[in-house]
């Protein structure tokens, strides 16, 4: 007997295909959909992953003809091919906004919300919200990232089908600690990979607070510490903080990089860093656990409470929410013995949560206890 078929749908930030990846390597028959618009997004490329892959594509990575999101149902060509082909797989496995039809594929499926779908999305009274709820609801397992807004989302749509936060696959043997080469300096310096989003003063969604590490920054250098913040230029708020930026009197202190890096970039900047700050008001994002991966300290705002019920144990970063919050934790980090440790720390806590086969083994476990049966 053939063991079962699961399609991986949505690629929004490479998660799917990351996942799918390490679950053919388990052995699990995965195959992972990739719209074509998803390609335009370098973020959600596999081409940023793995060089020329688009190339010569795996027979597990199939691209889609592009479907306008969240691929409503509609009377196309492309939709119906999509359709009938997610009917020879036994589960699915979206990420971010399913199909709309994915409940009329006659399929057991599993939803990942990938954040602001289930923060935000889910949550609004609209038919798009409305769609969002309704896919939640009837998934047989809802998983989800580790931060208060997607907790509190959960528990307000009172989704009794089983819910589990879901650490994201890091690749530890790409991201992973090496000597990179520095000039010998007491310099500190900060990296900030983040997008930029912080002028945005509603209540229906999240920002990522940058501009308070850019003042605790700027608190540092003024208080006589020698230190340099490295910050990617990409975001809805460039403009903002270049303003920011002026107004501190920070700028021979700044440097900026324009647009997105390539993954080898991002891994060489993680390890010339000393420190690498994230984000501050939802939690662990991709940068700082790939950063934590490096061995490097992260600057982030973790909810304690959370975190116990995910991991039943905090991860060693340096938390920081505020502004000056941040600024004590930067004028900590300054010792590069607090560094080292904390690094140490960051670097085995990701290996024992993020692992792929930590991740790969979990999910393994689920598609079993919903399929009855073995995947592999």
């Amino acid at each position: 007997m053939r063991p079962p078929r699961i399609a991986l749908v949505g690629n929004l930030a490479n998660v799917a295909y990351q996942t799918c990846k390490f679950l053919r390597r388990r052995g699990v028959q995965a195959d992972v959909f990739v719209n074509e618009g998803e390609l335009a997004s370098s973020a959600s490329n596999p081409e940023n992953l793995e060089s020329g892959i688009l190339q010569n594509p795996p027979q597990w990575l199939r691209i889609v003809s592009a479907l306008p999101k969240p691929w409503p149902l509609r009377r196309s060509y492309s939709n119906a091919r999509l359709f009938i082909t997610l009917r020879h797989y036994h589960l699915i496995h979206s990420f971010c906004c399913a199909p709309s039809f994915i409940r009329a594929l006659g399929r057991p499926y599993v939803s990942f919300a990938t954040g602001s779908d289930l923060r935000e999305l889910a949550v609004a009274d609209t038919p798009r919200g409305h769609h969002a709820r309704s896919i939640f609801q009837h998934a047989q397992i809802v998983f989800f990232g580790a931060d208060r807004g997607s907790f509190d989302a959960a528990r307000r749509l009172k989704l009794k089908n089983s819910f589990f936060p879901y650490p994201l696959i890091i690749d530890t043997d790409f991201f992973a600690p090496n000597e990179t080469w520095r000039p010998e300096t007491n310099e500190l310096l900060v990296f900030h990979p983040s997008h930029l989003d912080w002028t945005y003063q509603g209540r229906d969604r999240w920002t990522k607070g940058n501009d308070r590490l850019f003042r605790a920054f700027a608190k540092l250098v003024k208080a006589g510490y020698s230190a340099r913040l490295v910050y990617l230029e990409r975001g809805q708020d460039v403009e903002p903080t270049r303003r920011l930026v002026a107004e501190l009197g920070i700028g021979k202190h700044v440097e900026t990089h324009t647009g997105n890096m390539s993954r080898a970039q991002l891994c060489q900047y993680y390890n010339l860093a000393d420190v690498v700050a994230d984000q501050f008001n939802i939690g662990l994002g991709v940068s700082g656990q790939e950063a934590m991966s490096c061995g490097r300290p992260v600057l982030v705002s973790v909810d304690p409470e959370v975190a116990d019920l995910c991991y039943q144990q905090q991860p060693p970063v340096l938390n920081c929410g505020t502004e000056d919050e941040i600024y004590e934790q930067l004028k900590s980090a300054m010792s590069p013995e607090y560094r080292a440790r904390i690094g140490e720390q960051a670097r085995e806590w990701i290996m024992k949560h993020n692992h792929w086969k930590k991740v790969v083994e979990r999910l393994v476990w689920h598609y079993e206890s919903i399929l009855g049966t073995h995947v592999t």
